[in-house]
């Protein structure tokens, strides 16, 4: 199935998009599918490898080095703030 979505990009970005589209005997388009399948296979990728690295997680240990309570640990600064 196919889909149309309208994208706006800078001009700079779209004359780069259009001389690989030539280079590689596509459509601009094309090219631009192509880029986005692959981007997003990537994206997919490292969210699932980074899920699987937290099931695994020691969170003990993390709070044991990086933690507040730890020896030396003190509490964030002005400015440290999450916003």
């Amino acid at each position: 199935m196919s889909e149309t979505l309208i994208v706006n990009l800078p001009d700079d970005v779209a004359a780069e998009l259009d001389a690989l589209a030539r280079e590689e005997g596509v459509s601009a388009e094309q090219m631009l599918a192509r880029i986005a399948e692959r981007q997003l296979k990537g994206f997919r990728s490292a969210r699932e490898f980074f899920k699987e690295r937290a099931k695994g997680a020691d969170w003990g240990a993390f709070e044991r080095v990086f933690g507040t309570e730890r020896e030396g640990g003190e509490p964030p600064r002005p400015g440290d703030e999450i916003e």
